[in-house]
């Protein structure tokens, strides 16, 4: 077989737009697939089906190279999307949800979905480094982050974007550390150091493949000790990126991490034997950073919630929480909406919990970008309530002088 980079029209300058059209050209090619599993499913089939996309996922895993890799991995997440279109709106309730809210009113477009996934993942790529960098370079890089989205009107999307960069950027020190990189230096401005201390367990929990033990050293060395915590997120989010899935694959394909990295600890019962090894406030956290790239690794915000509360129980609301959160990221152009539209059809806890993540994440980027939440004029009562929420949280950080981990001061109930 032929490699994209043995073809003489590849190069290595594939724009986006030639990503975008392999990615599509792949999907059409997938149509046909897609319509005969369909087909298996809505005839009972569901092993058959299952079996089949994860026989094609593994011959492509094994066979595709080079952007028609990464085109694969959005294809297939396509197809999957287009079956959940399909069958899933009919699946909204259930033994576990409430009737109450709109079982629409947070569904994207697919091509939307798909897009906005992969920005996020590409986004966090594009500011990892594959060398060491200097302190004085660490601290000058992150501020031209926050320079960019002042120079482009501080949009909220430019926001998420300057966050999204730092996080790949902490990755870097983490696996390329220098004696002299620390997250204690007063040179850091605090508006920075909760997403650098995330992205800092991201890249130490990858490099030191989830050694708790070694974990627990280099945070305890190289962290702020406000923002110890963000760092213990990283490690869920690791947890999620290293199952084995689609979302694992295009995390590879696109450099977020390496294509042969290799699969997480155990997860039987929610990774309960590698959970034990911390306290449980560090769990929950933990279960927190993986509800996040949970969003991201459903094409569906409603499935994202039903998958999530099929877990042990005590892990369900950080998840939910965690998926809110990065909802509110991946999607902050639709803020406004997703606020007046956040009452989701499920029990009152898990909709609370949902609710909350959204907050949280209101708090996140205003904490990064001050500013965001005195200029927001909501539209309704729930969007009202949702951003003064918000506003209190904001100003019990400033008070606080540290913006709480994975959690509200007062959560919605």
């Amino acid at each position: 077989m032929v490699s994209d980079s043995q073809r003489p029209d590849s190069g290595g300058a594939r724009t986006a737009g030639d990503f975008v059209i392999s990615a599509g050209r792949f999907s059409l090619a997938m149509g046909l697939l897609g319509v005969r599993q369909a087909t298996r499913l809505l005839s009972g089939q569901r092993a058959q089906t299952a079996a089949a996309f994860d026989e094609v996922s593994d011959v492509a895993s094994r066979q595709l190279t080079g952007v028609t890799r990464s085109a694969f991995a959005v294809g297939t997440n396509l197809q999957h999307g287009l079956v959940d279109a399909a069958i899933g709106v009919s699946r909204v309730s259930s033994r576990n949800q409430s009737t109450s809210g709109s079982a629409t009113g947070l569904k994207m477009s697919l091509r939307k979905s798909a897009s906005r996934r992969l920005t996020g993942v590409r986004t966090v790529a594009s500011g990892a480094l594959r060398r060491q960098v200097p302190q004085a370079e660490l601290i000058r890089r992150l501020a031209s982050y926050q320079a960019e989205i002042v120079a482009g009107g501080r949009a909220r999307e430019q926001t998420v974007a300057g966050l999204w960069k730092s996080e790949g950027l902490a990755t870097t020190i983490a696996k390329h550390r220098l004696p002299e990189n620390s997250w204690n230096d007063p040179a850091l401005p605090r508006s920075m150091l909760p997403v650098v201390h995330v992205g800092f367990g991201s890249g130490s929990t990858s490099h030191h493949v989830f050694d708790a033990a070694a974990l627990n050293t280099v945070f305890a060395d190289t962290c702020a000790n406000d923002y110890r915590g963000f760092a213990y997120e990283g490690i869920g989010a690791i947890l999620r990126a290293h199952e084995s899935g689609f979302f694992k694959f295009m995390a590879g394909a696109l450099g977020l991490m390496r294509l042969d990295a290799p699969d997480g600890p155990n997860p039987s019962d929610f990774f309960a034997a590698y959970l034990k090894q911390f306290p449980p406030p560090i769990q929950r956290i933990i279960a927190h950073g993986y509800g996040r790239i949970f969003a991201f690794s459903h094409m569906d915000v409603y499935d994202a919630i039903r998958d999530a509360i099929r877990l042990p129980q005590e892990r369900v609301e950080p998840v939910v929480h965690g998926a809110g959160f990065a909802f509110a990221m991946m999607n902050s152009p639709d803020l406004p909406h997703i606020l007046r539209h956040s009452a989701v059809p499920f029990d009152p806890a898990v909709r609370a919990a949902f609710q909350n993540g959204l907050i949280y994440g209101l708090v996140f980027m205003e904490w990064y970008m001050p500013g965001m939440l005195a200029n927001w004029k909501p539209e309704s009562v729930l969007e009202t309530e949702m951003i003064e929420h918000a506003r209190r949280e904001s100003a019990l950080d400033l008070k606080r002088g540290f913006p709480l981990v994975a959690r509200l001061a007062d959560p919605r109930t």
